[in-house]
């Protein structure tokens, strides 16, 4: 895969990771870290944080 390539897939995973923020609510899951009384950071939130990561690495990769 070219740089180019890894870039937009980097792009696209990052742009899913914002989107399954405010559409995980029915399949939430427990509460991990509560940061105040109307947030926390849930289990469905997770996937976001892996989409991001695997983007981070597309981007890093030589």
């Amino acid at each position: 895969m070219t740089r180019r390539g890894r870039l937009v897939l980097a792009g696209v995973l990052v742009l899913v990771a914002l989107a399954w923020l405010p559409l995980n609510k029915p399949v939430e899951g427990p509460k991990l870290l509560v940061l105040s009384e109307t947030h926390a950071i849930v289990a469905a939130d997770l996937l976001s944080v892996l989409l991001v990561v695997i983007a981070i690495v597309l981007v890093l990769k030589r």
